[in-house]
């Protein structure tokens, strides 16, 4: 099947969804796929891959992937942190919405439907195996309500903050079972720190034995304690950097080998070319590129731009119809956005915290609601967002001002920004941030 790149504006983590929707409303030759395969990888930068063009080779298998699937360049999360983005690639639905939740629960609330929900009143055995503390059914440290298994007859926990093989092995035996037409949604937290790739996989790219334990570790939060914490300079050095580095890109390498396992499980079954397979990230991660470590911090792309795939069997450059638009469950044709041809205007809309973003996919502002000077970023010119256009492009600012205005005021309460200062403040006292 050729590779059909689009480079037009798709709409971060939630395409998945939305895409994910044309298993339940396609009805044009080719046949459907009987099912949907959902594959989160946590916290994997787009431009940390070679198929967007990295210079290391950290992901052959995902390259070949990729180049069986519709691939989207410039997809963006819709917040930078697994809470809410994670809640928003299964339902669609703007990060505000799950802010302000009684005691600070961090689930999909009753009353927003739900992928699994609606696939599950279609009929579809939905399974979900989790290796991420956030996204869990049962309470735990990092999400002491848990709340996201509604719509799933199985989720899987017993994974937790261990590496892929613990996913797949999870996910295989469920493809074993043979049940259709099947739901299931894997999140992988490798690449997500600390940066512990298994040993057979060190030393690939982080070579040398650092003086620091915690760099050896691959710990950046002796980092963040100094950024957010006031606690002292732990010594960071250019080369401990680098090397925290070298060993989140040894996790994706690690993660890339155990995707072609999945891949070869769900073959298998079976079901490769039976399914629609999406592969997507809920954010990237932030190596002081603007001043701040890990994610939850800033919608600058080093936390924003990630992988975007989705493999249609039998489509190729055929034409495609799909479910859903942004935010809604709506029924609205996404063929302009496969083809390349027909696109809407659409605009990427993120949040984090008090920052919201809009980006048109030339210039990108982010503008702080505590009252901080807002920034515009020409992503051609300038995609490291490294020097603020503002003042020589005021009416591209006045333009994407009022649009983000406008689209808050369709999609958020005034009380919004409290709630998601309170929503920081709760991962804060957590631990989950520093």
């Amino acid at each position: 099947m050729p590779e059909i790149r689009q480079r037009v504006r798709p709409w971060g983590g939630i395409a998945a969804l939305a895409l994910a929707l044309f298993a339940l409303s396609c009805h044009r030759e080719p046949p459907r796929p009987r099912n949907v395969i959902l594959i989160l990888v946590d916290t994997l930068r787009a431009d940390r891959l070679s198929a967007w063009g990295y210079a290391r080779p950290t992901s052959p298998n995902l390259d070949a992937f990729a180049r069986e699937s519709v691939r989207f360049d410039n997809a963006r999360s819709q917040s930078a942190c697994t809470f809410p983005s994670a809640n928003s690639v299964l339902t669609s639905r703007w990060p505000a919405a799950f802010l302000g939740q009684p005691e600070q629960a961090m689930g999909i609330p009753a009353g927003i439907p739900s992928l699994a929900e609606i696939l599950r009143s279609r009929g579809f055995h939905t399974v979900a195996v989790s290796a991420s503390a956030v996204v869990r059914k049962s309470p735990s440290r990092f999400n002491p309500k848990g709340g996201f298994d509604r719509g799933f007859d199985v989720f899987q926990e017993d994974c937790v903050w261990q590496h892929a093989d613990c996913v797949n092995n999870e996910a295989a035996a469920h493809l074993r079972r043979g049940k259709k037409p099947l739901f299931l949604y894997l999140h992988y937290i490798d690449p997500h720190g600390p940066y512990r790739p298994p040993e057979s996989w060190r030393h690939r790219f982080a070579t040398g034995t650092p003086e620091k334990e915690w760099v050896r570790k691959g710990d950046p939060n002796p980092i963040g304690n100094w950024l957010y914490k006031g606690e002292p300079n732990p010594g960071l050095a250019p080369g401990d950097l680098q090397y925290l580095k070298d060993l989140y890109d040894e996790e994706i390498a690690y993660f890339d080998s155990q995707l072609a396992e999945l891949l070869g499980s769900i073959r298998a079954a079976g079901l490769l070319d039976d399914s629609l397979v999406i592969l997507a990230s809920d954010h990237g991660e932030e190596f002081l590129e603007h001043g701040d470590i890990k994610h939850c911090r800033n919608l600058f792309d080093t936390s924003a731009h990630v992988p975007l795939l989705v493999r249609i069997p039998g489509i190729g450059g055929k034409t495609v119809c799909v479910g859903s638009k942004q935010n809604r469950f709506n029924g609205r044709s996404l063929r302009g956005e496969i083809e390349g041809s027909n696109v809407p205007d659409e605009l990427q809309y993120g949040l984090m915290g008090e920052l919201r973003s809009v980006s048109d996919g030339r210039f990108k502002l982010i503008q702080d609601l505590g009252g901080k000077p807002p920034a515009l970023f020409d992503l051609k010119a300038d995609p490291g967002e490294t020097r603020n256009v503002l003042p020589a492009e005021r009416r591209t600012y006045a333009r994407l001002r009022d649009a983000l205005a406008s689209w808050l005021a369709r999609n958020e309460g005034k009380g919004v920004a409290d709630e998601a200062r309170e929503a920081q403040k709760k991962l804060r006292s957590l631990g989950y941030i520093e």
